[in-house]
């Protein structure tokens, strides 16, 4: 198909067509009756074997055989030619679902019955005699205790005779023949009976099908149109009547089918639109709104591109339209609607490559650190070649270009792109994408995971934030994060707060500032990257528009937001700690002031409590720098000095405080790293070195004269012998290197 082709066929089939006009919309799931719901010209074609039928001058028996796969319209077909036959007073219809009977014996039963009653009712003044010659016939055919009914009279066919088939060829069976074709004849009646569902049944129910009509298709005036799906016939009836091959069932098959007859195919247009009706039904039923766009380009275009090589039949484009009934109802709201009829497209026609996408997330959705190395490369290209193993070339070319509609990092893979933008990828989350790492999953489960957050209930927390007092946000916060869900609640959140009001905003940020408790434990390298509650304060402060209230709000958050170690995150965010920081600024140097004091005079009454050291000291030097930048410097180094003299044996935790500390992978493991000479000039700003020293002989005595530096890796030292050792090597070599210089 070339791209103008494809571009009509999008034109015809989008929703401002008429095909997708409500009162154009049709039953779905079942056959058709009415040749005004004809949608893939089907009763022409009946029409003409109706009338061959009908126009028979040939007295002689005939069995028309209409083959076609399942789902591809026989039934409709059938009741097509059952409808133009009615129109002919010299036709008798008998329509036979073998489905309905369960062994050879009521099969046979059942269709004697309903050859009786049909012609019984159609010739009145004989359906006595007709009752009879049957019952003499079958009889001969060894039914037993056959029952027709004929209005007020009820026949009861022979009792207790011999095996099916057994004395077909005798005189008494041959009269009876002659009789019922007497009658025929002399009425001008013709049976004509249809036969549906046959590759429905069983190997045995098959191939007592066959048999029946073997036995009985040498009537004359009689015809019989079978609807079956030939192969699975014919696969049937050679374990049977041949070697076992298919040939075998083919070569029976042409013995018994007189006039074999394939089904038209459906016209591809016409079964599109049937696809495309159905599924604006669907819509409509879930009130899911897609918008012509969406539709057109985001769905349509691929669903052309990747899926339609694969919709053959009326039943393969019902199975679609009833997996869509149920999935997008259940993921209203959850996900992205295109990508969902796309993927419930894949796993019902490419089911072994729907199953390589559900079973290797890592590969086909993406998160920042999908590496796209060239043994990742090769991975994918594996897993994606056995997912469309056995197509043909054009269906491979149609699954691919799905798997890059869907997927867009497969891109690089399939020879595309060597690069998935990250712009690209917050774009995903944001449009729900099943690309994203973060939705990619719902799309195989059909539902929300006890670790994920539902898109409806954010939306619903969103806009209830402005009318909501900060205590009941900060109750909802609670309830939607529960104990494993802080970091996905702040990375939701971040694609959608740009459409929060500056009221909601203020409301969300003081909520957030409040439950620190959730958002600063304990988290993964994955999760530090991905997410963090501080930052997106800083944006909810940003979204105020009006300057005085944004610093009063930041004011409240510094002041009020608990524990201490999530208010330095939240002041770094509002208030850079250093001048050449490169953090977005919020606010003038004249307002940070304000901030910098208010927090810093928090800092100053906790410090009251007990030693910030002893208290933080994780956060040790980052509350001292606020309270000594934003506050008096003099101060600080005048309670750090008091705290030291009054418990001078917890020199060895201030010590520790300036330990950095570093994360190892893969379970980001947190351990202190060395004292170096960067960690001595930071103290030196607020005590003398000196001082320290002197506690540190004090309690370690002589064994500090010739300190060695114990570096961390050493197993065989304890972290306080590592710290005091290393801060002692470092003194003492500023120390000579002092009088080194002043000599």
């Amino acid at each position: 198909m070339n791209n103008q082709q494809h571009q009509d066929k999008v034109n015809a089939l989008a929703p401002d067509s008429n095909v997708l006009e409500p009162n154009d919309i049709y039953t779905i799931d079942a056959p058709v009756n009415n040749p005004e719901q004809d949608k893939f010209k089907r009763w022409s074609f009946s029409q003409r074997v109706a009338q061959t039928i009908a126009s028979r001058n040939d007295p002689s028996s005939l069995v028309i055989g209409i083959y076609g796969p399942w789902g591809d319209g026989k039934t409709t077909v059938l009741n097509f030619i059952e409808r133009n036959l009615k129109e002919s007073d010299e036709i008798i219809c008998v329509k036979f679902n073998p489905w309905r009977f369960t062994d050879e014996a009521s099969l046979i039963k059942g269709f004697f019955q309903a050859l009786a009653e049909a012609i019984g009712k159609s010739i009145a003044s004989h359906s006595e005699e007709v009752g009879k010659w049957l019952d003499k016939y079958s009889s001969g055919l060894g039914l037993n205790a056959l029952t027709f009914n004929f209005g007020v009279v009820r026949v009861n066919l022979g009792q207790g005779i011999q095996a099916v088939g057994k004395g077909l060829s005798s005189v008494e069976l041959e009269e009876l023949k002659k009789r019922i074709e007497s009658l025929l004849k002399n009425e001008g009646k013709r049976v004509v009976v249809l036969m549906d569902d046959i590759d429905r049944l069983d190997k045995n129910e098959i191939q007592a099908v066959f048999k029946l009509v073997k036995l009985s298709a040498d009537f004359d005036y009689t015809a019989y149109v079978l609807a079956f799906d030939e192969e699975m016939v014919a696969s049937a009836l050679s374990e049977r009547y041949g070697s076992g091959d298919i040939k075998a069932g083919r070569n029976f098959l042409e013995k018994i089918i007189q006039v074999p007859l394939n089904l038209p195919k459906a016209d591809r247009v016409a079964l599109l639109e049937y696809c495309m009706v159905g599924i604006e039904e669907v819509l409509k039923d879930a009130n899911i709104q897609i918008s012509e766009e969406q539709f057109r380009y985001h769905f349509l275009n691929h669903f052309i591109d990747g899926l339609e090589i694969r919709v053959k039949t009326p039943r393969m484009v019902k199975r679609y339209i009833n997996a869509l009934a149920f999935s997008l109802p259940i993921l209203k709201g959850e996900v992205n609607y295109p990508d969902l009829m796309l993927i419930e497209g894949m796993r019902l026609f490419y089911p072994a490559l729907y199953e390589v996408v559900k079973n290797n997330p890592d590969i086909f959705s993406v998160s920042p650190f999908t590496y796209n190395g060239e043994d990742y490369k090769k991975r994918s290209l594996e897993i994606i070649n056995k997912g469309i193993q056995g197509l043909t070339t054009d269906e491979e070319k149609s699954a691919k270009n799905l798997l890059k509609a869907l997927f867009p990092c497969v891109n690089q893979t399939l020879g595309n792109s060597d690069y998935v933008s990250n712009g690209w990828r917050g774009e995903w989350d944001i449009d729900q994408r099943a690309s994203s790492s973060h939705y990619f999953s719902r799309f195989f489960s059909y539902s929300i995971s006890d670790h994920d957050i539902s898109d409806q209930e954010l939306t619903s927390f969103l806009s209830q934030i402005q009318d909501n007092s900060v205590e009941t946000t900060i109750s909802n916060i609670h309830q939607i994060v529960g104990d494993q869900r802080a970091d996905l609640f702040i990375l939701k959140l971040n694609s959608r707060i740009e459409k929060l009001s500056s009221s909601s905003s203020q409301n969300l940020a003081l909520a957030i500032s409040l439950s620190g408790d959730i958002f600063s434990k304990e988290k993964t390298f994955l999760s530090r990257y991905l997410s963090s509650a501080e930052i997106l304060i800083g944006k909810l402060v940003e979204n105020i528009s009006d300057d005085q209230i944004k610093v009063n709000v930041a004011k409240q958050i510094v002041l009020d937001a608990k524990p201490i170690s999530f208010a330095i995150k939240c002041f770094r965010c509002l208030v850079p700690l250093k001048e050449r920081e490169e953090i977005e600024r919020h606010f003038s140097v004249d307002q940070e002031r304000i901030i910098g004091e208010a927090f810093s005079q928090r800092i100053k009454e906790i410090s009251q409590i007990s030693p910030l050291y002893i208290q933080f000291p994780e956060d040790f030097s980052s509350l001292l720098y606020v309270w000594s930048h934003w506050g008096d410097k003099e101060e600080v180094k005048k309670y750090l000095l008091e705290a030291l003299n009054q418990n001078p044996k917890s020199v060895v935790e201030f010590l520790k405080c300036y330990l950095p500390t570093l994360y190892s992978l893969p379970d980001y493991r947190a351990r202190k790293w060395d004292f170096e000479r960067n960690q001595y000039n930071s103290l030196a700003e607020y005590i003398e070195p000196s001082l320290i020293y002197q506690l540190l002989q004090n309690i370690y005595g002589s064994k500090l004269d010739n300190p060695e530096y114990y570096e961390s890796d050493n197993q065989q030292r304890s972290l306080d012998e590592k710290v005091v050792s290393q801060f002692a090597f470092i003194h003492q070599f500023v120390i000579e290197e002092v009088g080194s210089s002043n000599n």
